[in-house]
């Protein structure tokens, strides 16, 4: 498994319940991601409004393009850091680590395209 993206979007409302929900979706994010050792993206918007939700999701800055920028290089440095692939610039390659290797998982991009 090579990342997941959790997406959401949690509206703060006029009790306490909004800042509960949202420390309880950080903590339960960050431990599924230790405890499965795989990369998981905070993609939860935390807004007071819903223009804001609208901004942050659409326009100029859209959250969930770097969401998933940030998913695909965290998918390469996995990949690279478990010697799925050979060391090459910056320590990515699109090659097989060995000639032994299976070939799963997902082709990854040139390493000029890493940071995007």
């Amino acid at each position: 498994d090579w990342g997941k993206i959790a997406v959401g979007c949690l509206i703060d409302g006029e009790t306490t319940h909004f800042d509960v929900i949202s420390n309880a979706v950080a903590k339960g994010l960050m431990d599924v991601s230790l405890s499965t050792a795989t990369p998981v993206v905070f993609g939860v918007l935390t807004c007071n409004t819903i223009d804001q939700a609208i901004a942050r999701s659409s326009g100029g800055h859209n959250h969930g393009e770097d969401w998933g920028k940030t998913a695909v290089e965290m998918a390469i440095l996995r990949g690279s850091a478990l010697g799925k692939f050979k060391q090459g610039t910056m320590g990515f390659s699109t090659e097989p680590a060995s000639a032994g290797s299976s070939g799963s998982g997902p082709a990854f991009p040139s390493p000029d395209r890493v940071g995007f």
